[in-house]
């Protein structure tokens, strides 16, 4: 990702529309399964700017991780803690480490050029049993400058998600799009922008804050979508997510690497 998008995430993610929709998403799916547990070990992995490790602490102990040094700076500006700097195809965590892995926007990163590799290396850092949250770009009908902005790498299709994170050894339990009330306008955007912003050579995503009232709008199509994300798999939107569950592994304690941060 570029940097200038590290300093956007810092000041957006808190209210920011899109950031807070996923959100109530990610958590409706996931206390769908967890019910009423708590005291978990959680790691989001390629945390960028940090917001959604809040997001977590209501389920347990949380840490996060970003490959960059920028991601890291803002994370500590929020004054987060248990922060280590490492690369997602190379994790310095112990075997069996954590309840749940969050990856998102992170899988499809242009480094990663073998995403079933990556995926079995978190399933190892899993407990046996243990989660894995993924939410990434879908469709390459939507690919545009702002991906260029984002280092993506590929937009997933449910059918060429769904059997890596088989082959990496997860049995899924949900995947689905989200954005589906909002795909018709998010496709007609990214099309102005591939002929538009791309002859100007543009590597800065579309994200900048939305007025007041769109915003709430926008957020509440979102939420409804949460409510929906108990129940439903949606067939089409501009995001995927799936959570899938380790079926086979060893049970180790939790064990951060050497160069993990305790303090901001």
């Amino acid at each position: 990702m570029e940097k200038i998008e590290y300093q956007k995430h810092f000041e957006l993610e808190e209210k920011f529309w899109w950031f807070r929709g996923r959100r109530k998403i990610l958590m409706s799916i996931l206390r769908s399964r967890l019910k009423a547990r708590k005291n978990l070990s959680i790691l989001d992995a390629g945390c960028g700017a940090g917001y959604n490790l809040n997001m977590y602490e209501s389920l347990g102990l949380v840490f996060g991780f970003d490959f960059s040094e920028e991601a890291l700076y803002f994370c500590r500006k929020r004054g987060l803690s248990r922060l280590a700097q490492a690369d997602l195809r190379a994790l310095p965590f112990k075997s069996g480490a954590f309840d749940i892995i969050s990856v998102l926007d992170v899988l499809s990163h242009e480094s990663i050029r073998d995403d079933v590799e990556v995926l079995k290396d978190i399933g190892g850092r899993l407990k046996e049993g243990g989660y894995l949250l993924l939410a990434d770009n879908a469709l390459e009908m939507l690919r545009s400058p702002h991906d260029r902005a984002y280092h993506v790498r590929e937009r997933y299709r449910r059918k060429t998600l769904r059997p890596r994170v088989e082959a990496a050894g997860f049995r899924i339990l949900r995947t689905s799009y989200f954005n589906f009330f909002l795909f018709p306008v998010i496709f007609l955007v990214r099309l102005a922008e591939r002929t538009g912003r791309a002859k100007a050579g543009s590597v800065q995503s579309d994200l900048k804050a939305a007025p007041r009232l769109l915003n709430a709008v926008l957020g509440g199509i979102l939420g409804f979508e949460a409510l929906l994300s108990r129940r439903i798999s949606l067939p089409w939107g501009s995001s995927i997510i799936c959570l899938a569950v380790k079926s086979s592994g060893g049970k180790e304690g939790l064990s951060l690497p050497s160069n993990s941060s305790d303090k901001a």
